[in-house]
């Protein structure tokens, strides 16, 4: 029995989590584990920024492959397919290499090849999220979004407790090889599914095209038709807003491991194991944000999620006092995640509702680009003004961003969108420019 995408919304459902957990598995043990553990072997907080903004600058800068993936790939193979599958082979070698590298605390060598293993991470996400767009109906897209955030979610938050332990106990070589070891596992399920019936399993076996080439034809003739959708107003809008929120994330990733384990004085072991099992119930509890996306609307569930974030941040330096207590720590960490995973979902869902499917794997690249260059800059400001701001003035830079988020937030409304996408497809018809599909309602 053969496994098609397009003809079960199950398998849609289950492949695009098990996707997105692929992601999660280098993140939990690049971002999360690894940068606890440099921690503990004395690493400075300006070294841990540096680091975290290297490896996740490939996710800011992925934009540059969606044009290639709209415009070439092997159609009978399946329009995105075949860019999933090469990604998530080199996602799983080059996670291999780190078990190779003759000093593990060399700073500078696991910058340099977590860097290539977030590119073939990034590159992938690009790829199924670009598929994702071309297989599911506008009223899954909530609940779709909700489990690629859990898979995505999942995979950091069981990966990075695991790749602690690991890295405490076996060192990196063992921690390098586990994660490769999975990332191949799901590389298979990537082989044995197909987009449509009747396509190409791999590039010499039977198969054809299972849907009409919608790719554009000239590969320079796209960018006029990718900017003239990057600045409808809404869009604009929502890009500002994303911006903010990431920011604020960004200073929190580099800052919390640090706080953490340098000023309460916790072990690097129970930061990541801390981190992980509250994300990973923030992953289960996002799960019903979906529904309520598709039910409420996008931008609802963002202000709630984003005005989340800036209460946690101010509450927390607010009552310092209780620093010591652990009930109370954890508790902000788990509001944070929670809210953190409402953003995530909505943001995306949202983002996705705007694209237009001729350019989508680019368009929404670039929405995603955006948003991790946000957080790349916010992890880069934490390392270079943390030495001038004491730990609560840290928190509260967090609540500033996530504050601008919401003010970008109140002027965004789909049903301008729609108006402005109308006109623009009325002038592209007049003038003679192809069309990119019909209008889907956002968000």
């Amino acid at each position: 029995m053969r496994m098609v995408l397009a003809d079960s919304r199950r398998l849609r459902f289950a492949a695009f989590t098990a996707f997105y957990f692929a992601q999660g598995v280098p993140i939990g043990f690049l971002q999360i584990a690894l940068v606890a553990w440099l921690a503990g072997q004395g690493a400075t907080l300006a070294e841990t920024g540096a680091f975290i903004g290297v490896v996740t600058l490939p996710w800011a800068l992925k934009l540059v492959s969606g044009p290639f993936m709209d415009r070439y790939g092997i159609p009978s193979m399946g329009r995105r397919r075949p860019w999933v599958m090469a990604t998530q082979g080199g996602l799983a070698l080059s996670l291999l290499s780190l078990a190779v590298i003759p000093d593990p605390t060399d700073v500078a060598m696991l910058t340099m090849i977590g860097f290539v293993v977030m590119s073939f991470a990034a590159v992938q996400d690009v790829a199924v999220d670009g598929m994702a767009i071309d297989l599911l109906p506008v009223d899954e897209r909530g609940r779709a979004n909700a489990f690629m955030a859990f898979g995505q979610t999942v995979g950091y938050a069981v990966f990075s407790p695991i790749c602690g332990y690991l890295l405490a106990g076996f060192g990196l070589p063992v921690a390098a090889l586990v994660c490769a070891g999975t990332v191949a596992a799901i590389f298979v399920l990537v082989a044995l599914c197909r987009e449509r019936s009747g396509e190409r399993a791999l590039p010499w076996t039977p198969g054809r095209a299972g849907a009409p080439p919608i790719a554009p034809t000239n590969f320079f003739g796209m960018f006029p038709e990718i900017f003239r959708a990057l600045v409808l107003p809404m869009s604009l809008v929502l890009i500002a807003a994303e911006f903010f929120a990431r920011a604020a994330g960004g200073v929190f990733i580099t800052a919390a491991p640090v706080f953490a384990v340098q000023e309460l004085g916790y072990a690097n072991t129970a930061y990541t194991n801390w981190y992980g099992w509250l994300t990973l119930v923030a992953a289960c509890i996002g799960i019903l944000f979906g529904p309520a996306i598709d039910r409420f609307g996008g931008k609802l569930l963002l202000g709630i999620g984003i005005a989340a974030t800036a209460i946690v941040s101010v509450v927390f330096p607010t009552l310092d006092a209780l620093w010591d207590e652990p009930v109370f720590v954890v508790g902000c960490l788990a509001a944070w995640l929670i809210a953190s995973q409402l953003v995530f979902v909505a943001i995306i869902a949202m983002f996705m509702n705007l694209c237009r499917k001729r350019i989508a794997a680019t368009q929404f690249a670039i929405y995603m680009s955006l948003a991790n260059l946000s957080r790349s800059a916010g992890a880069f400001l934490a390392g270079a003004v943390s030495a001038g701001l004491t730990w609560s003035e840290n928190f509260l830079l967090i609540a500033g961003f996530a504050a601008a988020a919401l003010a970008c937030l109140a002027f965004f409304s789909p049903e301008r969108h729609a108006r402005h996408l109308r006109r623009l497809e009325e002038r592209e018809t007049a003038s003679g420019m192809p069309r990119a599909e019909a209008r889907e309602p956002a968000s």
